[in-house]
């Protein structure tokens, strides 16, 4: 059982509305594209995917946890989702998939080994000219000097509760400098790479061949 089987329906209340990232790559979408959202949780990401753009069936949902998966699967029947550890290998043929997005995941990936995993096999999946789009969190400075005396900040996986039961989650640092890097040396062109209202890095990039 992951951490987030634990907390699935308290954190599947919380995650109705669309993400403000979401204007990155909205309008970019096109008829007939199909997504793959990696560390999809409760398929909150369907629900603001115009279904004349993205079809039935074209909708790809990929997570590690079990109970946010089966949520997934009863809000949204017609389209496919799957259990895995993104930082391994994928269950995905090559050329696949036209975007590929990963909102609050990539920061799970608590080493530099299974990031550069997830970002080959991000690579191998998107078709000739599809698209990434990644998203981390800016860690809540309220608990640096937790994680400073933990010696976890200078190790860049902090801990972070969540919720009144305070659930023990880590989370990695990872900024849009890093982003970057990471999406370069994995084959990318990186068309945008930012901080987004002090809250979020973001990192749009493009699969050239």
């Amino acid at each position: 059982m992951s951490e987030y089987d634990k907390f699935a329906a308290a954190w599947d209340q919380t995650r109705e509305r669309p993400w403000p990232e979401f204007q990155y790559f909205s309008h970019l979408l096109k008829k007939g594209d199909r997504v793959l959202d990696l560390g999809c949780g409760n398929g909150r990401l369907r629900n603001f995917l115009p279904r004349d753009l993205i079809r039935d069936g074209d909708y790809f949902g990929f997570d590690l946890s079990e109970e946010p998966l089966r949520i997934a699967r009863e809000k949204h029947p017609r389209d496919n989702f799957f259990k895995g550890n993104f930082g391994e290998p994928q269950p995905f043929g090559a050329d696949n998939f036209d975007w590929i997005i990963s909102i609050a995941a990539f920061h799970h990936l608590l080493d530099r080994k299974s990031q550069q995993q997830f970002l080959k096999e991000v690579y191998r999946t998107l078709k000739p000219g599809g698209k990434v789009f990644i998203t981390t969190w800016v860690l809540p400075k309220k608990y640096f000097w937790m994680n400073f005396w933990q010696g976890r900040v200078f190790s860049r996986n902090w801990i972070i509760p969540f919720g009144k039961e305070k659930h023990i989650r880590t989370y990695r640092y990872v900024n849009e400098k890093d982003l970057t890097k990471l999406l370069q040396k994995a084959g990318f062109r990186v068309e945008k790479a930012e901080r987004f209202e002090n809250r979020n890095f973001v990192a749009l990039a493009k699969k050239l061949k």
